[in-house]
């Protein structure tokens, strides 16, 4: 129906795709015939997927451990294992252990990818040699950082001490401090649109959205998050800010109004930063073990995704292209999850019709 309407232009195909992308994805399942290779041996961080073609998943663990997989490798095969094509096995940088706690492709170029962590240091990577070329070097420990896709040698830094931290990939040093925060800084998120408008989370539960270019303190302090904002997104059009916090909320904010349009609880507490994802239309929540649907279209209560982590689930990333999505935990795997049922049922299908490859022929009675 929705088809023919839309043939008939009744219906834009902008809204035929965003109703697409909403149905595809509140019915997003664990695939069953894709998988990553194993690499991690210890808990699962973060997640970054390369944006110039979605193919290179990079992946951080609290182990020092570093991963790159190619998600096109084994392609036509029903059941197909995608290989870990760069690994870095518990990496020290000089120090005695370091834990990952945010990676990021280098927004044009996946050549060059970012990593902060535990050490108290920014490091900018060459992927072809899987070496660090530079680093920034700060005075305590890194919970978060994020690229400016608009001007991309430029990274935010959220760590222990109540500020943000500007640092310039050209010169390898902190340029700017962002002051207004009473607690340390465990969010930080460039806008996808609005150029300088960066958005930062801290332990003290406030949420502040500033003009990086302003001498001003900030742009607004929302009233985040009783314990402390984990956890945030702008959503594609930046005219939203999704929040998580450790009050086991997640709350959608309105950028240009600086009101809250909608919140939910029920989600598990988590102490440490997380990392969610979200499309126009629908929102991917890591809460335990478990991975949570919130459509952002509809108000229909948070759906917990059934088939996830056996340990607490720690980041999560949708492709928008192929609307799949990938998630990281403390049981150090990585799940796909996929939002094609019909395919998934295919393959099944397939796979239960193949003839058995044992064969008596030619074998005595």
């Amino acid at each position: 129906m929705l088809d023919h309407r839309v043939e008939c232009g009744i219906v834009s195909r902008v809204a035929f795709k965003a109703s697409q992308r909403e149905r595809r994805l509140q019915r997003i399942q664990l695939s069953r015939h894709q998988d990553l290779e194993p690499f991690h041996g210890s808990g699962v961080n973060c997640l970054s997927l390369d944006p110039i073609d979605g193919r290179y998943l990079l992946s951080g663990g609290a182990d020092g451990g570093l991963c790159i997989h190619d998600l096109y490798s084994d392609i036509g095969k029903i059941k197909r294992t995608c290989k870990a094509i760069c690994k870095l096995s518990n990496y020290s940088g000089g120090t005695a252990s370091l834990a990952f706690s945010s990676v990021h492709w280098y927004p044009c170029d996946t050549g060059l990818f970012t990593s902060s962590g535990m050490d108290g240091t920014l490091r900018i990577w060459d992927t072809n040699a899987l070496q660090q070329v530079d680093l920034v070097r700060l005075s305590d420990l890194i919970f978060c950082h994020h690229v400016e896709a608009a001007q991309p040698n430029l990274l935010a830094v959220g760590f222990k001490k109540p500020w943000v931290v500007l640092a310039d990939m050209r010169t390898g040093s902190a340029c700017q401090q962002l002051r207004g925060h009473e607690g340390s800084v465990l969010a930080v998120r460039w806008s996808p649109h609005a150029p300088n408008l960066l958005a930062s989370g801290s332990r003290d539960g406030s949420v502040i959205l500033w003009d990086v270019r302003s001498a001003r303190t900030c742009m607004a302090t929302l009233q985040g998050h009783k314990g402390g904002t984990t956890a945030m997104t702008f959503l594609p059009d930046g005219m939203q800010l999704l929040t998580m916090g450790r009050d086991g909320r997640v709350k959608l904010w309105d950028v240009a109004k600086r009101t809250l349009s909608r919140a939910h609880s029920g989600l598990a507490c988590c102490k440490s930063p997380t990392q969610m994802s979200a499309t126009q239309e629908v929102a991917l929540l890591p809460s335990g073990h478990c991975l949570l649907v919130m459509n952002l279209v509809r108000k229909q209560p948070l759906q917990a995704l059934s088939g996830a982590h056996f340990g607490q689930a720690n980041c999560v990333l949708i492709c928008s292209e192929t609307l799949e999505a990938f998630s990281g935990a403390n049981d150090r795997t990585i799940l796909w999850w996929t939002s094609c049922g019909d395919r998934e049922r295919a393959l099944d299908a397939y796979q239960d019709g193949m003839p058995d490859s044992w064969s008596d022929e030619g074998e005595p009675f």
